[in-house]
C-alpha cells in the first residue's frame, strides 16, 4: 500500500495511542503520589527518631532520583504520543520523516510513536556515525 495507512488503520492507531497516553498518565499519577507520600513522611519527621545508616540514605536518594528519571522519560514519551496523535490529525502518521515512504504496520504496532521506517532509521544512524567521524 503505497499511500500509507487507510482511514480505518488511522482510527485503530489513534485509539491505541489514546489508550497508551491514558496508561502513561495513570502511571505518572501513581509515581507522583508515591513521591508525595515519601516527602510528607520525611517532612513529618516520622523517620527522624531513627538514625539512618549511610546505605539507607543512599538507597532513599537513589530511589527518588530513579523516580524522577522515570517521570522525565514518561514525560518525553507523552510528548511523542501527542506528536503521533497530531500526525494522525494531519494525515502524516505512518509516513517516514526521512524517506517519505510508508512505515510498515508491524513497526507501528511495535513502536506506536515511530516517525521513521526501518530504512529511514538506518539512514539517520549512518548520518550520525558520519558526523561523529568528521
Amino acid at each position: 500500500m503505497s499511500d500509507g495507512l487507510t482511514k480505518k488503520q488511522m482510527e485503530y492507531f489513534k485509539e491505541k495511542l489514546l489508550a497508551e497516553k491514558h496508561k502513561v498518565l495513570e502511571e505518572m499519577g501513581d509515581l507522583q503520589q508515591d513521591n508525595l507520600k515519601q516527602s510528607i513522611s520525611d517532612a513529618a519527621g516520622e523517620n527522624s527518631r531513627y538514625s539512618y545508616h549511610l546505605g539507607d540514605v543512599a538507597s532513599l536518594s537513589y530511589g527518588r532520583e530513579f523516580s524522577m528519571g522515570l517521570a522525565e522519560r514518561q514525560q518525553k514519551y507523552l510528548e511523542q504520543i501527542d506528536d503521533a496523535l497530531a500526525r494522525i490529525e494531519d494525515g502524516t502518521y505512518g509516513i517516514c520523516k526521512v524517506t517519505g515512504d510508508p512505515i510498515d504496520v508491524e513497526r507501528l504496532e511495535e513502536v506506536l510513536v515511530a516517525k521513521y521506517s526501518v530504512k529511514g532509521k538506518e539512514i539517520l544512524e549512518r548520518r550520525k556515525r558520519q558526523q561523529g567521524l568528521s
